[in-house]
């Protein structure tokens, strides 16, 4: 679905009508405000996911912003498709001088220098697919840092049309950004490069942080429901699993499982919501087709005289439920000590991110 059109006063006023008329339709229900002087028709905003609401945000906040807008952190993640946990809130933008703005309602502003880590997205500005991981791995907590990180070296099974992310100096492509946290964007990251760039952080504590986040993190990961698993085993002393581990099954289809435990012969799935519900997915089957499908999949799989387990968010988010539904063997002697020690003292503002992202406070958007 295309981007609906925002309408600015001077639009109206073009026309040859009052301007003023845009509130008395937001009042009486026909248009939506998305910001201060800025609308949409309130059929095609109702007409939106959540993540498209946010870009629609985003682009008003350009629209009327003084001066082009960077963003950063988790809006550049929404461009970049990485797993951050749901549609962020505030809009975050890079702001190159401390006077020069400071945050402000749904807008935060983040002091640093952007220009040689920036990108355009259509008519928008970002930070690049290096930075804005790096960024975010050094201030969220560890599950959601490793979700990022694997997200950014995720390569997609089946690509599917996505952003285009040109030079800044280049000519903009002409496309709707599409804004989301569950589809990556733009080719993987590779670890060496994160590696590389985690080590010019300008902190030890934001090295360490980035370096064991970066180690943890594995492209193989599915999703970020499979990254959080995977740290939520490792913080258990689980065996740690093969992932994406391939089975043929007997219909002649190959199925990847989320988690392959060889020693125990049992196979855990992550079970999300969306690939029941999400009408995008799954090539439009309707939720009881996709119930009966994966069931005939898991059954195929058992065929190989393996066990299955699946879980869901509300089971991996407590421990001793998570614990107590597997069937497979835990150690504690095994738990990755760098791993605990995030989960139970995630960083600080203060030592873990880079100092350069010191957030704003702003009065002229």
């Amino acid at each position: 679905m295309s981007t609906p059109r925002l309408i600015l006063p001077s639009d109206v006023t073009l026309a040859g009508q009052d301007s003023r008329i845009l509130a008395r339709l937001s009042r009486n229900g026909r248009y939506t405000r998305v910001r201060r002087g800025v609308y949409v028709e309130t059929a095609e905003w109702h007409a939106l996911d959540e993540p498209s609401h946010y870009g629609l945000r985003a682009a008003a906040f350009q629209l009327t912003a003084r001066r082009q807008p960077v963003f950063c952190l988790e809006s550049a993640a929404m461009l970049w498709g990485l797993w951050i946990a749901g549609t962020p809130q505030n809009l975050h933008v890079l702001t190159p001088e401390a006077n020069s703005g400071r945050s402000h309602g749904d807008v935060t502003r983040h002091l640093e220098k952007p220009w040689d880590t920036v990108v355009a997205c259509g008519p928008l500005l970002l930070t690049d697919k290096l930075t804005t991981t790096l960024h975010l791995i050094t201030r969220l907590k560890f599950e959601q840092a490793v979700a990022v990180c694997d997200s950014s070296l995720h390569l997609l099974r089946y690509p599917r049309p996505g952003n285009i992310f040109t030079p800044v100096e280049s000519s903009a492509a002409e496309h709707d950004p599409v804004w989301n946290h569950e589809v990556p964007q733009g080719p993987p990251l590779m670890k060496s490069d994160l590696l590389a760039a985690a080590e010019a952080l300008p902190t030890q504590a934001a090295r360490n942080r980035a370096v064991a986040v970066i180690d943890f993190a594995s492209g193989l990961s599915g999703s970020a429901g499979e990254s959080f698993s995977r740290v939520r085993m490792a913080q258990l002393g689980f065996i740690a699993p093969e992932l994406q581990h391939e089975f043929e099954l007997r219909d002649g289809r190959k199925a990847l499982v989320d988690f392959w435990f060889k020693e125990q012969r049992k196979v855990g799935e992550f079970d999300g919501r969306a690939k029941y519900l999400r009408q995008d997915w799954a090539g439009g089957k309707s939720t009881v087709d996709r119930v009966i499908e994966e069931k005939n999949r898991e059954d195929q799989i058992r065929d190989h005289n393996v066990g299955v387990f699946r879980w869901t968010w509300a089971e991996m988010k407590a421990p001793c439920r998570f614990r107590t539904h597997s069937p497979c063997r835990w150690h504690p002697e095994k738990v990755i000590p760098a791993v605990v020690l995030e989960l139970r003292n995630p960083p600080t503002s203060q030592k873990c991110h880079s100092p350069p992202l010191m957030p704003q406070v702003d009065l002229w958007h």
